[in-house]
């Protein structure tokens, strides 16, 4: 036997140990496999089971004669019909074939208009920066609350009805889902990622700032979690679980047993995980088993290669580096050009490199979703950086189609939440979008946003 072939053979025993370890020990996630009749789990990652609940008198909604684009990757349906009950989709499809229920609460006319599955961004912070004179302020959570809440609104109002948050103060961005989910506020569904793990000295722990070069507190603070040595990174997962986490995210740098010990503690709850990185440090990540890789930096053929043999998702956001390139955050006192203040990202900035980073990715059959990381001046960049974001990725060779997708359903595979979200079908949960214009022609119709549904809601 060939010494490749004896490494093959040891990674699938690996794999093998690894899965059974996860039955052993993950009972939430036998019962979300094997749940009774009736039963249903959270609408979230962490898949807790909820028992059988009566929704015939739900409300009813339904969404009469749009051209259906379901996000299925089929044909589209003209003079479509879609029936909500509660916060679930029962029907979709052509008019004709879906019968009108016998009890309607709302009717949305689409006639002329489009229906397409809400958009999703998997990588904003609810908790940073806006406004003109924001210096002039401490910081708090609560005032990092009261963005988020802001920005929660912008997201929603743009048809961008789930988000992951992959970096909060404190427990934010857990509160903004709660206030969602609870109905207080208007906004997307939220995924949060608890605080980022970083190594000491690494992204998000030097103590200079990225983007301006001012010193920052010895201290951590409360959006990260520094670890040491494989056991430690082990207990960083468990504790942003504990505060009921539904992603873990961490940074580089890191070593291999680090990287390799959170995928493993984190998969073995049955949760994923996203890194920030750059250069070896993602393929290390990839070769972990990390879910996605967060705009890296230093990204080559064979780092690109890597991922796609491993299955490893990517979040490019172009639109963050093409901000720092052209304009900076002038309110945050962060000039144009490129970061200048930092180790762990010390790579020149080129959006044309970037542009390419993503075609080669894309080329090679690694899963592309869309996310913005937008750290300052959220109130001026929302939601024009996501449609830009849509536009980088239609530069980098995908279709008008393609951009769709990755705005939705990839988006829910990337979350872990196929079975949920991303399309219009029977049975998911009903976070829809209402446009103008047919984005099969032009990605850029889904800027003309006429309705937009979240968990069964008429928002706008």
């Amino acid at each position: 036997m060939t010494q490749s072939r004896r490494l093959s053979s040891w990674r699938r025993i690996g794999a093998v140990a690894a899965l059974a370890m996860v039955w052993l020990v993950c009972p939430l996630m036998l019962a979300a496999a094997e749940l009774p009749e009736g039963w249903r789990t959270t609408d979230d990652t962490r898949r807790v089971p909820l028992p059988p609940r009566d929704d015939s008198q739900d409300p009813v909604l339904v969404i009469d004669g749009g051209t259906l684009i379901d996000g299925t990757g089929g044909k589209p349906v003209p003079d479509s019909r879609v029936v909500i009950r509660g916060t679930h989709i029962v029907a979709a499809g052509a008019r004709d074939e879906v019968p009108m229920p016998d009890r309607v609460d709302a009717e949305v006319d689409a006639g002329g208009l489009f229906v397409v599955p809400g958009l999703i961004d998997l990588h904003i912070h609810f908790t940073q920066q806006r406004g003109d004179d924001f210096g002039r302020y401490r910081d708090s959570a609560a005032a990092a609350a009261i963005r988020g809440t802001l920005l929660a609104k912008q997201l929603i109002d743009a048809g961008i009805t789930a988000v992951r948050d992959v970096g909060t103060s404190d427990d934010v961005a857990l509160r903004i889902k709660e206030a969602v989910h609870r109905g207080m506020i208007d906004g997307p569904r939220v995924l949060w990622s608890g605080r980022m793990i970083s190594s000491r000295g690494g992204h998000g722990n030097e103590i200079t700032s990225t983007a301006t070069g001012r010193p920052k507190s010895l201290e951590d603070g409360a959006r990260k979690r520094v670890a040491n040595g494989p056991w430690d990174w082990r207990l960083a997962v468990r504790e942003q679980l504990r505060m009921h986490a539904d992603w873990i995210k961490i940074t580089a740098p890191y070593t291999r047993e680090e990287v390799q010990a959170a995928a493993d503690e984190a998969h073995m709850h049955g949760f994923r995980v996203a890194v920030d990185s750059f250069g070896k440090y993602t393929a290390w990540a990839s070769e972990a088993g990390i879910d996605t890789i967060e705009h890296p930096l230093k990204l080559d053929s064979d780092i690109i290669d890597v991922m796609a043999d491993n299955g490893t998702a990517f979040v490019p956001t172009i639109t963050a580096f093409y901000n720092v390139l052209t304009t900076g955050y002038p309110t945050a006192g962060i000039s144009g050009g490129g970061f200048f203040h930092t180790h762990s990202r010390r790579f020149p900035t080129n959006h044309e490199q970037h542009i390419q980073m993503v075609r080669e990715a894309h080329e090679a059959g690694v899963p592309i979703g869309v996310g913005t990381d937008i750290p300052f001046e959220n109130e001026r960049r929302y939601p024009g950086s996501y449609h830009r974001e849509l536009g980088f990725l239609k530069d980098a060779g995908m279709s008008d189609e393609e951009v769709l997708a990755a705005a939705t359903r990839v988006g829910a595979d990337i979350l872990g939440l196929p079975d949920k979200l991303g399309t219009v079908e029977d049975g998911k949960l009903a976070d829809i979008l209402i446009v103008g214009a047919d984005p099969l022609d032009d990605i850029q119709n889904l800027r003309d946003v006429r309705h937009v549904i979240a968990n069964g809601r008429k928002i706008r």
